[in-house]
């Protein structure tokens, strides 16, 4: 699974939540954007077809806060 985020003030949030639905992604809604993980294979080469320029992929090693790394 990867982890991927879009700005929910995106031009395109609607269709990447139309796709996160569809496809029944696990979601975490924050104020300014939502996170949500997709699965390998088919269904994440779809969605970075699909929406590879309107999201970003959670960096691990960066606190999404303060975008420090993490120690």
């Amino acid at each position: 699974m990867r982890h991927y985020y879009v700005l929910n003030r995106d031009s395109r949030a609607t269709e990447v939540f139309e796709f996160i639905r569809d496809h029944q992604l696990r979601v975490e809604v924050h104020l300014m954007r939502t996170r949500f993980l997709v699965p390998e294979g088919w269904v994440l080469t779809e969605f970075l077809l699909r929406f590879g320029e309107c999201v970003e992929q959670v960096d691990p090693t960066v606190d999404l806060v303060t975008g420090l790394p993490l120690d």
